[in-house]
């Protein structure tokens, strides 16, 4: 029987891993350079806007490519072009002559590596990890991802703090290198469309399909608007955090502590869910519980004066938070079927992000206007009624436990 810690898994996991450290450090730099230099909120919005609208307008159709295309080459090649662009803002960085545009460019060449590296990653795993240790993998492949966060964050806001943006830039550029290495020693199954052409019809055939089986599950169709609700409420502070920080008056090291708090909180829960096995009864406890309950330690934590004091509530929420998506996103792999789950994959991720992008910009503008903790907070806690809604409706309940 396949066992859930294969070659395969590890390769991915590690050079996953790698790359997760230098994009960190990547956001974290670019996002101070970009507040020091105009001082805007709205524009911070708008430059993580660019990507994630990237991600929204394509993933369907990237999702349908990948498919049919050579899952190996796809991540070798992404991480090859992440790898190009990032190398060269590190050069135009260090001869001075790095500006918002061209940061701007860079993002949305990054963003096109990711949306397709995306559907190409999460369909891989689905393959490499046993069915009936989905939700371990997961949690194995989020805690780890989790842990590099929380170390990462703060080394990177002191990195930020003693050394220059170009060496973060440029170091990012060689983890991808170094991902798109160890990629090549890993067994990529075929898929069932894969060796197909790539063409224009055949591309929004599977974007027809794919949104007819979405339309067609009723759990599915409940889910995508509920997503890019949820995400367009949510998900804005999470690219605002470091003004946050600094509006407040906190430092740069301190908004690495607050970061590190919140992988630490999201550490812990898939570690415990990646140990213990759960009944589906007690998924769907954790999955609506640990939603709701998230929504409210983050809007006091939002609220609060004291660093520490919303260092704890922000604990409880990632926490919360974490343990709630790690049960959903173990069910929605196992749900999908597989001849054309790239594409509905990237249909959901695409209400996902499109949520999250307009929540960025909208966040941005008005922080520019009010103060962000009194934007933050009143945007999360809109955010409940929906999130009770979706959490408790008996459509989420039957597809937890089932799945």
């Amino acid at each position: 029987m396949k066992k859930l810690w294969n070659k395969d898994f590890v390769l991915l996991l590690q050079g996953s891993a790698v790359s997760t450290i230098g994009d960190l450090m990547y956001s974290v730099a670019i996002g101070y350079w970009v507040y020091e230099k105009t001082g805007s909120t709205s524009l911070m919005g708008i430059m993580s806007a660019v990507s994630m609208f990237v991600t929204m307008l394509l993933s369907p159709f990237a999702g349908s490519i990948v498919d049919r295309c050579n899952r190996k080459w796809v991540l070798v090649g992404m991480d090859l072009l992440q790898c190009a662009v990032m190398l060269t803002v590190g050069i135009l960085a260090y001869l001075d002559k790095l500006n918002v545009v061209g940061i701007l460019i860079a993002a949305f060449l990054a963003a096109l590596g990711t949306v397709f590296y995306s559907p190409a990653a999460s369909t891989l795993m689905i393959d490499i990890i046993p069915r009936d240790d989905m939700v371990r993998g997961q949690s194995i492949f989020s805690g780890s991802s989790s842990l590099i966060n929380m170390v990462g964050t703060a080394f990177s806001g002191v990195m930020v703090a003693f050394f220059e943006v170009p060496l973060i830039v440029v170091i990012n550029g060689l983890s991808n290198l170094y991902s798109a290495i160890t990629e090549l020693f890993v067994h990529v199954p075929r898929t069932v469309s894969q060796g197909e052409a790539v063409t224009v019809k055949g591309v929004l055939r599977d974007y027809k399909t794919a949104v007819r089986v979405i339309f067609d599950d009723p759990s599915l169709k409940l889910f995508v608007p509920f997503v890019l609700i949820l995400n367009l409420l949510g998900a804005g502070p999470m690219q605002l955090i470091l003004p946050f920080c600094m509006e407040k008056g906190f430092t740069v090291d301190m908004y690495g502590y607050l970061m590190s708090i919140w992988t630490a909180a999201s550490l812990v829960a898939v570690i415990i869910l990646g140990i213990v096995k759960l009944t589906p009864k007690i998924r769907f406890l954790v999955l609506s519980l640990g939603f709701t309950a998230s929504v409210v330690f983050l809007t006091i934590g939002y609220l609060s004066v004291g660093f520490i004091i919303m260092c704890v509530f922000v604990f409880f929420g990632a926490f919360t938070n974490s343990a709630g998506n790690t049960v959903f996103n173990a069910s929605m792999m196992l749900a999908l079927p597989e001849e054309n789950r790239g594409a509905i994959l990237g249909f959901i991720q695409s209400a996902c992000v499109g949520g999250a992008a307009l929540s960025s910009v909208v966040y941005g503008v008005l922080g520019d206007v009010f103060p962000l903790y009194i934007v933050f907070a009143i945007g999360n806690a809109l955010s409940l009624v929906p999130m009770i809604y979706f959490c408790f409706h008996p459509r989420t309940k039957e597809f937890i436990l089932t799945h």
